[in-house]
């Protein structure tokens, strides 16, 4: 029997996050990373929070030149910019962070309404000018590749919108997320993907529905059914955490050239999000 868990994460494209597209490194520096994630498995219950979760998990989560911790420090000015919903000082990252973290997105994204008092949902560009406003993040990239996603994982973990489909609830017994894209759109979904097996060709996430879920709250999409997902009005965030400059890679990524076709189509995605 398949278990419903809470789904939040809204569709949210921007035709100007094309300016900000994570370089390509050669496949010849493309290997296996798994990230050592320090905070726990996060439940969000009932909540739609999914962004705010996936972006703690991800804060805590060690990445090129971070180790990362269970807690990060808001400064006085990011606790200026959380419209009260953050003080200054050490945090925990918990469910109560990532639900204050998720509040703040839906303040910041372009999505009409808010949480509290409306669990309206929020995006992942909403998440990533959180953490900016946090002062934990100093600026993010998206990936409009696969091969974009897959350096973007060289330096650490990422965060991923997709549609979440009926079929990928229940994981199988090896933590595969069954897609099966007849089985109809349960909703949308955030994540963190923190680890990638380039031999086997298997993307890990850290769910947001406690431990119980998948293989203690994580489970892999393959190659083939990522590329599907983030077909269908998918997104990549790629946060630079403040605490810890992202280190150049050698060799250096080479900026992701934006076709006429990834322009049309972001500008179309961005339009349809909006209603036009």
């Amino acid at each position: 029997m398949t278990t419903r868990y809470p789904l939040g994460r809204l569709v949210e494209h921007d035709p100007r996050s094309l300016a900000y597209a994570h370089g390509v490194l050669p496949k010849s520096a493309i290997s296996s990373v798994d990230w050592t994630r320090r905070a726990p498995i996060l439940d969000q219950g009932q909540l739609g929070s999914c962004t705010g979760n996936a972006a703690t998990g991800a804060l805590g989560t060690d990445s090129a030149g971070r180790t990362a911790s269970t807690s990060v420090t808001v400064s006085a000015a990011g606790a200026t910019a959380s419209h009260g919903l953050f003080t200054a000082g050490q945090h925990v990252l918990d469910e109560a962070f990532a639900v204050a973290l998720y509040s703040l997105a839906t303040l910041l994204d372009g999505i009409p309404g808010q949480y509290p008092p409306t669990d309206t949902g929020s995006s992942g560009i909403g998440v990533a000018k959180a953490l900016q406003a946090l002062g934990l993040a100093q600026s993010y990239t998206h990936a409009f590749s696969l091969a974009a996603l897959n350096s973007a994982l060289q330096q650490g973990p990422v965060l991923i919108g997709i549609e979440w489909l009926n079929s990928m609830f229940n994981p199988a017994s090896d933590g595969r997320i069954p897609v099966d894209q007849t089985s109809g759109v349960a909703g949308g979904h955030e994540l963190e993907l923190c680890r990638f097996d380039a031999t086997a060709g298997e993307y890990w996430i850290a769910n947001s529905w406690g431990t119980s879920w998948g293989q203690a709250g994580c489970g892999y999409l393959t190659a083939a059914d990522l590329t599907w997902l983030l077909s269908q009005q998918g997104d990549v965030t790629i946060p630079a955490w403040v605490s810890a400059p992202t280190p150049t890679p050698t060799p250096v990524p080479t900026p992701a050239p934006v076709t006429a076709q990834q322009l049309a189509t972001g500008i179309r995605n961005y339009l349809t999000s909006q209603g036009v």
